[in-house]
């Protein structure tokens, strides 16, 4: 390779990962409003380590419905019976029907207060937003 068309094939180089940079998405962007981050760490994920964690944490291959609340992958995946939560539709959602026992009972417990129920229903109609991104 001539050194001209080595000088180049590195300009080319150096302008295709510029772009490649610039393409990818900034960690900064996915930075959740605090308000929002607040909500889910006061109001949602302790309910959901208290009532939810037990049966649906860890392996998803050893959870119940191969379904786990642990991580923001895990709660976008789902289970075996699909999809768990449809971010800005509750009435969508199998999560928010398990929990108000409109189809599932979730937890198997006890149905949850009303109030926290309706903390969920806020939180899917948000978005769902999850700092633990």
């Amino acid at each position: 390779m001539t050194v001209g068309r080595l000088f180049v094939f590195s300009l080319l180089v150096v302008s295709l990962s510029g772009v490649a940079v610039e393409a990818a998405p900034r960690r900064s962007a996915t930075r959740l409003p605090k308000e929002q981050a607040d909500f889910f760490e006061q109001r949602i994920r302790p309910v959901l380590i208290h009532h939810c964690y037990q049966c649906h944490s860890g392996d998803p291959a050893k959870a119940k419905g191969h379904f786990v609340l642990d991580t923001w992958a895990g709660l976008r995946k789902g289970g075996e019976s699909g999809v768990a939560i449809v971010p800005g539709k509750p009435d969508n959602s199998p999560l928010v029907e398990a929990v108000k026992y409109e189809s599932l009972e979730m937890p198997p417990q006890g149905k949850l207060p009303d109030e926290v129920i309706a903390d969920l229903v806020h939180w899917v109609e948000m978005g769902a937003p999850d700092p633990r991104v």
